[in-house]
């Protein structure tokens, strides 16, 4: 109904009318459906960044994480390394944001032999999202074989 053909109708007619009909409720339906479905759109948005690292320097576990990525990239079968879940060391200074991180790794060798390995790595925390690599810069990355 519009609200010209409202305004004809007599009060008991009014009153008798169901409120939905009434035009100034279709609006606010119509307006209210819209509301819900931007919030719905802006809530799924929000919810859909499940990885939030910025605004915050990243811990001892998360910089070995970061570290076990350089290692992989110095080592000659980076596939067939194999890394300790939580043997590690990690030194933070978080004035610098300096991280010295110690650990091993077990990978194959030009031979194909199993060699473990101890690394250390100095890293730098540039800033930003603690995942991206480019946030961080190596300062000082060694790789002895354990004898």
């Amino acid at each position: 109904m519009k609200y010209a053909d409202w305004n004809k109708l007599t009060p008991q007619e009014k009153r008798s009318t169901h409120w939905k009909h009434h035009p100034h409720m279709r609006t606010a339906t119509v307006f209210t459906l819209l509301a819900a479905f931007f919030f719905a759109v802006f809530m799924l948005r929000v919810f859909q960044n499940k990885r939030v690292h910025v605004n915050r320097k990243p811990n001892a576990r998360e910089a070995y994480e970061t570290a076990k990525h350089f290692v992989n990239d110095r080592l000659l079968l980076p596939e067939t390394s194999v890394f300790p879940k939580s043997d590690f060391t990690a030194d933070i200074d978080t004035a610098k944001n300096i991280y010295y991180i110690q650990s091993t790794v077990n990978a194959q060798d030009s031979s194909g032999k199993t060699v473990k390995s101890l690394w250390e790595a100095r890293l730098s925390y540039q800033g930003g999202d603690w995942a991206d690599r480019k946030s961080w810069r190596v300062m000082d990355l060694k790789i002895t074989t354990a004898k």
